[in-house]
């Protein structure tokens, strides 16, 4: 199995930004990496990989491999001065607050592909790069580009994705950008109230740094909180993009659990009006059904924030704090509803992408998701 990582700027083409995503694989195997003679790694990245499996089996029991077995330690070595830091930069809420609350440091923002927009759609991901590019202009950082194929090795080896693996598979972006930035923010998905072991954590994203990129967890503040550092960005209001739904090729639908957490949250602060990228217009019909569990319990999680700060600024008895209560109460029957519409909606964006998959071979002839012949460098 081939997997490569790419970019539109120089990359650090040893072992060493692979030691995150392999430990991370073979410890849900109980097998250790054994490496060819004479491979060397940063000495620092090494013994912190080695600290991050140990948390990792205190989290998770079963995590016993992972261990790298036969590389050489490699002391630091002189990299370019003058280099940048860098924000992991999807566009929606989370990256958006750690880009604007370090603002003065950050000067790159990285867009990847190949993580939560799929390597063959290239339609959102086109329109994804041009919207990324203006806010990135408009903040006044460079736009780093990165295509990866890391996940086939997650998804033919790999753990839970959200729990365990994909803090991992950021570090190993973070550390292949060590010749153009020295350090990495990952902005937090969880705030200080959810913190529970997964995959990106505070305690675990920076065990994966090296000598030469310092990598930082950052922003667990609560998500109105977020919102409200957003909704005073011109950039972010005219750009967020939050929708899960990546098989479409809408930039955001409007009618999915993030998005229409994302619009109650904005309406709260009396901001939805200003976000262009979201109806201005929320359904309580869509709110009364929606999938609350397409991420684990993060949606019963947010419509319950969003009903609590609805009631707090005395909007308990509105339309959409009714229909949140609906959606969080409802009983089985009418949940067993709301899967069936969810699990249409999936099969039904699943034939879409296959039908894409279809036209693009009958056009081009190739697959979406090859590695560039003559494109950026990559390792």
């Amino acid at each position: 199995m081939d997997v490569w990582t790419e970019s539109n700027v120089p990359v650090d083409t040893t072992a060493t930004p692979w030691l995150p995503t392999l430990t991370v694989t073979m410890s849900d195997h109980d097998i250790d990496t054994h490496w060819p003679a004479d491979t060397e790694v940063d000495g620092d990245a090494l013994d912190g990989a080695g600290r991050a499996l140990d948390l990792l089996t205190t989290w998770y029991p079963d995590a016993h491999g992972g261990r790298h077995v036969g590389v050489r330690r490699r002391a630091g070595v002189p990299t370019p001065e003058h280099r940048g830091v860098a924000c992991f930069f999807s566009g929606g809420v989370d990256s958006f607050y750690s880009t604007l609350r370090n603002l003065d440091e950050i000067t790159h923002v990285v867009l990847v592909h190949g993580l939560d927009i799929s390597l063959d759609n290239t339609e959102l991901w086109d329109e994804t790069v041009r919207r990324t590019a203006i806010a990135a202009r408009d903040l006044d950082k460079e736009l780093i580009l990165v295509r990866t194929n890391i996940r086939k090795l997650h998804h033919k080896f790999g753990p839970n994705w959200q729990h365990r693996a994909h803090g991992a598979f950021l570090a190993h972006i973070a550390l292949v950008l060590a010749p153009h930035v020295h350090r990495v923010y990952i902005p937090a998905s969880k705030d200080d109230s959810r913190l529970i072991p997964y995959g990106t954590h505070p305690e675990l994203d920076p065990l994966w740094s090296s000598s030469d990129v310092d990598i930082v967890h950052d922003g667990t503040d609560r998500r109105l909180r977020k919102l409200e550092l957003l909704a005073e960005s011109a950039p972010a209001m005219a750009h967020l993009r939050v929708c899960w739904w990546n098989l479409s090729t809408d930039y955001n639908c409007g009618r999915c659990e993030k998005c229409l957490r994302t619009m109650i949250g904005l309406d709260i602060l009396s901001a939805l009006d200003r976000c262009s990228t979201l109806p201005h217009r929320i359904d309580p019909r869509e709110v009364r059904r929606m999938y609350l569990t397409a991420g684990g319990d993060g949606g019963r999680i947010y419509a319950g924030e969003n009903l609590e700060d609805l009631q707090a600024r005395g909007a308990g008895d509105s339309e959409i704090a009714h229909a949140l209560s609906f959606a969080l109460h409802r009983g089985r029957i009418r949940n067993a509803l709301v899967t069936a519409r969810f699990v249409r909606q999936i099969i039904s964006g699943i034939l879409g992408h296959w039908c894409r998959n279809a036209f693009h071979w009958a056009r081009y002839g190739t697959a979406h998701g090859e590695p560039l012949a003559d494109g950026p460098p990559s390792t």
